[in-house]
Order: structure tokens, then C-alpha cells, then sequence
């Protein structure tokens, strides 16, 4: 049997405010958002994701928000100021995001982004469709 052909898709995290999956042989890590995420829990969930993009050397980034409701605003500031600054050293290519249909959560991704993205060192473009997402994921370059 040629285990090559076989994906390792590890699950990281799951509770009930995401599903954190890493695919070791497609260097890709996928968050699927449920509903709102507090604080704590929200922080939490970036970091480990961080800690995972490290550890797997990680290139692609699956942000699955369509199910995300608001972000809030002190942990939009965290993400731009202290969070996306330690991801654009970890050697991501590539980051997409399925946008979410909160308005609210919409524009703060919106802010995040536009605050983050000039200073990131991977491309970020935003999908409606998952297998579209998926399929720029795995492009290459």
C-alpha cells in the first residue's frame, strides 16, 4: 500500500466555537468559526492556530467564518497589533477567508484586514465558495 497518497488530516480543536484542522501533507490549516467566540476564547483559539502554523510549517490558511458572528473590537485591536504581526513571521503563503454573513462580522474582519494586510507577507483573498478557496490554497505559485 503507497501510504504517500494517504492525507494526514489532524484535528487540533474542536468545541463550540470552532473545528481547527491541519492537513500535514498540504501544509494547510482550516478554522471553521461557530457563532461568536468571547474573549477568552476567541485569543485562545488564534494562538493555538498559531502554535500549529509553526509546529506543521504550515503555508495555507482556511479562515471558514461564514458561520462567525461579531468580533469584539479590543480583540480586533489584539489581532492587528499583537497577533498578525507574530503570524507574518511564520512562514504563511497564503491566507483565505469564506466571508461570514454577519454584517457585524463583515466589518470587523473588514478592519482587521485593512489594518493587517499591508504589513502581511502572504497573499489574503476572500471567497464565497470553499472549493474555490480551497483551490487557490493549493495552487502554485
Amino acid at each position: 500500500m503507497d501510504t504517500s497518497a494517504v492525507e494526514r488530516v489532524i484535528t487540533t480543536r474542536q468545541d463550540e466555537y470552532v473545528l481547527v484542522t491541519v492537513s500535514t501533507e498540504r501544509k494547510l490549516i482550516s478554522l471553521k468559526w461557530k457563532g461568536y467566540a468571547p474573549s477568552p476564547q476567541f485569543r485562545s483559539i488564534l494562538e493555538d492556530a498559531l502554535s500549529n502554523v509553526r509546529l506543521h510549517r504550515v503555508q495555507g490558511w482556511l479562515a471558514d467564518l461564514r458561520e462567525m458572528n461579531a468580533i469584539l473590537r479590543q480583540d480586533e485591536q489584539w489581532t492587528v497589533n499583537d497577533w498578525f504581526p507574530r503570524l507574518a513571521m511564520a512562514g504563511l503563503k497564503r491566507m483565505a477567508i469564506l466571508v461570514s454573513s454577519d454584517y457585524f462580522n463583515q466589518m470587523s474582519v473588514d478592519r482587521i484586514m485593512d489594518a493587517a494586510t499591508p504589513e502581511m507577507p502572504f497573499a489574503v483573498a476572500n471567497f464565497d465558495d470553499p472549493v474555490a478557496a480551497l483551490d487557490w490554497l493549493n495552487a502554485k505559485e
